[in-house]
């Protein structure tokens, strides 16, 4: 029985090679789309607002400042953790495009900005999204100048409070001469000390033209899941979407070489042999699943020997393949199973192939979509194998991330196996 599924499946094989279109569309084309993809995408940014992470870890008047200033910014969509490593695993996860840290001393150094002190700010980024952190970067440093301005407009604030104060208390009955003239005495302290922090206020202004060097934000970027000998690169992102439309190569292949067969009678005559429905759908699986493995390796292989990318879990990329070859081959068996006709199967079938690769990210990358078409994508198992693949190929994160993402996709293809059985029941018993 063995022997005989494994010569059906050769079968189908075969045929696929000689089939020069489907092989184009299979191998050829999604070469093309990651290689043209990751020459647009790298030249590009999206023009939205930008997701970030902001923790503040030492909870100071300047750092509160600072991340009320983020959060207020039109050109940013912050959202707040709890903690460094939090948010780090937000930006791994591909939730957001970096983690902006306020460290231990922030409000120190952010008060010695007159005396050539910075504000310490840790960048943790996506390196999916270069172009973005560049942005972002200036971005910081815009916030930085105006945190830098409000400090010398804090001493005019100062001195207008005290002035008003002290008229309000020499006005009072209730003070004696003895404490009023203490009083006195302390605000003219104080106006005094107005005076000489706006004086040296405007000197640091001044200077702050002529100064190359001053900067009000010093910025420490570290880029996560990164290889150090080889650094991702656009491709890292565009080579799972080339996958994903190799993949619906694959699927459509197969099913409509199944459609074909159902309407030519072949597989009436393949039931007249000594083979049961279920075998001969198997054999079938199997083809698919092998043309989905070699495909998916044949682009992995070129991506590393000729773009550089290396993953940096190789077990955990090879399970992510298979499931997704096993789960995409349930789609192909599910499809074939819900359209009767061969013409029903071709044109359907393609629509809904290419609705689900566009909607999960096969041709514009998930960062770039509004967030509706986002909430969309959770239904296209083409979104999950993307996901399932940037995980051990350059995205990292911890182990049971990667097995969830795993998980998802392989979840979508038991929901279509299930489908795909009871089409094909009715199949028997239409035949």
């Amino acid at each position: 029985m063995i022997s005989q599924m494994f010569a059906i499946a050769l079968k189908d094989l075969r045929l696929l090679l000689r089939d020069r279109g489907a092989l184009f569309f299979t191998i050829v084309f999604p070469l093309i789309i990651a290689v043209l993809f990751g020459m647009v995408f790298g030249r590009v940014s999206t023009p939205g607002p930008l997701d970030v992470v902001v923790v503040v870890t030492e909870d100071g008047p300047l750092a509160r400042s600072f991340s009320s200033a983020l959060q207020a910014d039109s050109a940013l969509h912050v959202q707040v953790a709890v903690n460094r490593e939090s948010a780090v695993e937000i930006v791994r996860q591909g939730k957001a495009a970096a983690a902006i840290i306020l460290p231990d001393g922030f409000d120190a150094r952010a008060a010695a900005l007159f005396s050539g002190g910075s504000m310490p700010v840790d960048l943790f980024g996506d390196p999916s999204r270069a172009a973005e952190l560049g942005l972002l970067e200036g971005k910081l440093m815009e916030i930085g100048f105006r945190q830098f301005m409000l400090a010398v407009t804090d001493s005019d604030r100062l001195g207008r409070q005290t002035i008003d104060i002290k008229r309000q208390l020499e006005d009072s009955k209730d003070l004696s001469e003895e404490e009023r003239s203490a009083i006195t005495k302390l605000f003219a302290g104080a106006q005094e000390l107005s005076a000489v922090r706006k004086a040296e206020g405007e000197k640091q202004t001044k200077k702050v033209g002529g100064m190359s060097e001053f900067r009000p934000v010093r910025i420490r970027t570290e880029m996560l899941a990164q290889n150090k000998a080889d650094p991702p690169s656009t491709y890292a992102v565009t080579f799972p979407q080339g996958v994903v439309w190799g993949l619906a190569g694959c699927v459509m292949a197969f099913v409509t070489t199944l459609a074909s067969e159902r309407a030519q009678g072949t597989l009436t005559r393949l039931r007249a042999a000594p083979l049961s429905m279920h075998l001969i759908l198997a054999s079938k699986g199997i083809a698919c699943v092998i043309s989905s493995m070699i495909m998916q390796g044949l682009l992995l292989a070129l991506a590393w020997s000729v773009f550089g990318l290396r993953p940096i879990n190789l077990p955990m990329l090879i399970l992510a393949m298979l499931v997704i070859a096993i789960s995409f081959t349930a789609l192909a068996m599910m499809i074939a199973a819900i359209f009767r006709s061969g013409g029903g199967t071709d044109g359907a079938g393609r629509a809904l192939i290419l609705v689900l690769a566009i909607v999960g990210g096969g041709s514009i990358p998930l960062v770039f979509m509004p967030p509706i078409l986002r909430s969309i994508s959770v239904v296209s198992p083409f979104r999950w194998a993307i996901a399932a693949l940037e995980g051990p190929l350059w995205r990292g994160g911890s182990i049971p991330d990667q097995f969830a993402s795993i998980g998802s996709i392989a979840l979508v293809g038991l929901v279509c196996a299930v489908i795909s059985l009871g089409g094909m029941a009715r199949w028997r018993r239409g035949m």
